[in-house]
């Protein structure tokens, strides 16, 4: 059904934002896209090993989210994350420092001395504009925003994985009805040229096949190349060296297993990664924007001291407990137009955010309605080229029938059966690789 994109924005920021009430109270203008889908409240999640079934592919892609770069990467990020946010729920307590000295007197004439202080220092400062909770809120957005770049991060790598791998048994594919159609237009050219040789084919009926020949299997020879450069990405992104890789072959793979007629999650649209990072990161530019305007406001800062001493003005005295407490509130004043600066950038970057994260939205629903696109598109088209396939087929055992056992056919038409067929078997088999793309983006769109 025809939805209005704004009313789909809107229960998205209802459903995705759970932590807090909106941040934002209008993510778009109304009317800026229309989806014709189905869209319902909840689907149950689904895993990537109950979407990608093939047994070969998801031992691929186990290995790539264990090895790869990029998640490895992340991983420390979202670790340098809560790190933070560790170091951020600490700010509430004092800091403390001990510094232990000793001295060692000799007079002419006088015994040696020795002196000791163990002085202990606290210090605590509180700044009275809320910038301690301020600085652990924007933390641990920060923390949440580095999970869900992990999630998204993941989520591409396996939509990477599955494409590389249709990708290479599309290519093998190819090659064998290359290969195959080599064979048989070696055989043709035999034929037109047995056929010349009892004047009923001329020189130029040889060249032509000659020449259709060689453009096949020049190729082939492309086709291969393809698939080692497909081949090699693959490995690249397992993180490992060049190898040969175990896929299925084209009549034994299992395509994956997404539906692009289901109905579509509105809950699924709101927890992308990609548009949980955005909500998340703007959640912690706001918590900055705080942290700026605390700035304006003055600190409370606590000093104490306390020192055990055996000196405190003797030579030689029992040690003894000396305490200090000290109190200041600092206001600032000026600053050279630092103060003001920063709670301006933060307002900016703030802005920012905002707009990444409403376009975050858009990028979503477009993205579904693409892939669902492609998906229906590709499903057509399929239906039609299986058609053309058989009808070429046909086409071809006649004319090299009628080759043999008759002379109204001409050599033109033979050659062009022959192409067209091998075309339509090729065009075929890139269908099927637009509509496992097309699911490949279905997953990408709605799973999390």
């Amino acid at each position: 059904m025809k939805s209005n994109w704004f009313f789909i924005l809107t229960t998205l920021l209802m459903v995705g934002c759970g932590v807090q009430k909106p941040v934002v109270e209008e993510a778009v203008r109304p009317n800026l896209l229309e989806l014709d889908i189905i869209l319902v409240d909840s689907v149950p999640a689904r895993s990537w090993q109950d979407i990608f079934v093939d047994e070969s592919l998801q031992a691929l892609i186990s290995e790539a989210l264990t090895n790869n770069a990029d998640v490895r990467t992340m991983q420390l990020s979202v670790e340098q994350a809560a790190i933070q946010m560790r170091v951020a729920k600490l700010s509430y307590l004092p800091s403390f420092a001990l510094s232990p000295s000793a001295t060692v007197t000799k007079a002419n004439g006088a015994p040696v001395s020795t002196s000791y202080e163990l002085p202990l220092t606290m210090s605590w400062e509180l700044n009275l504009g809320g910038q301690v909770e301020a600085l652990k809120a924007a933390t641990k957005y920060q923390w949440m925003n580095a999970q869900e770049q992990l999630k998204y991060t993941q989520l591409q790598l396996i939509a990477s994985v599955a494409n590389a791998y249709y990708t290479l048994i599309m290519l093998d594919e190819q090659l064998r009805l290359s290969e195959q159609s080599v064979q048989l237009q070696r055989e043709t050219l035999e034929t037109i040229t047995a056929m010349k040789e009892v004047g009923m084919m001329n020189e130029l009926a040889v060249n032509q096949a000659e020449t259709e020949l060689q453009a096949t299997i020049a190729s082939v020879s492309d086709l291969r190349l393809q698939r080692e450069k497909t081949e090699r990405a693959l490995n690249l992104l397992l993180s490992r060296t060049p190898q040969n890789v175990q896929y299925s072959t084209f009549t034994d793979v299992n395509d994956i297993n997404m539906d692009a007629d289901s109905p579509v999650s509105l809950e699924a649209l709101a927890m992308r990664p990609e548009v949980r990072s955005a909500e998340y990161q703007l959640r912690a530019s706001f918590s900055n924007t705080k942290v700026a305007r605390s700035q304006f406001y003055p600190s409370l800062k606590l000093t104490a001291s306390g020192s055990w001493t055996n000196n405190i003005g003797e030579i030689v005295n029992p040690a003894k407990l000396l305490l200090n407490l000290i109190g200041g509130l600092t206001q600032p004043l000026f600053q050279m137009g630092q103060i003001k600066a920063g709670f301006e950038i933060a307002k900016s970057q703030q802005e920012q955010a905002q707009i990444a994260f409403e376009q975050a939205l858009l990028q979503a629903g477009s993205e579904v309605a693409n892939a669902l696109s492609e998906c229906h598109t590709a499903q057509q088209k399929l239906l039609v080229r299986k058609a053309q396939v058989e009808a070429s087929r046909k086409a071809v055992e006649n004319v090299r029938e009628l080759m043999q056992y008759s002379s109204s056919v001409t050599y033109l038409e033979v050659l062009t059966a022959q192409s067209s067929w091998l075309n339509a078997q090729l065009q075929q088999t890139a269908d099927w690789l637009e509509l496992q793309q097309g699911k490949i983006n279905l997953y990408k769109a709605l799973c999390r």
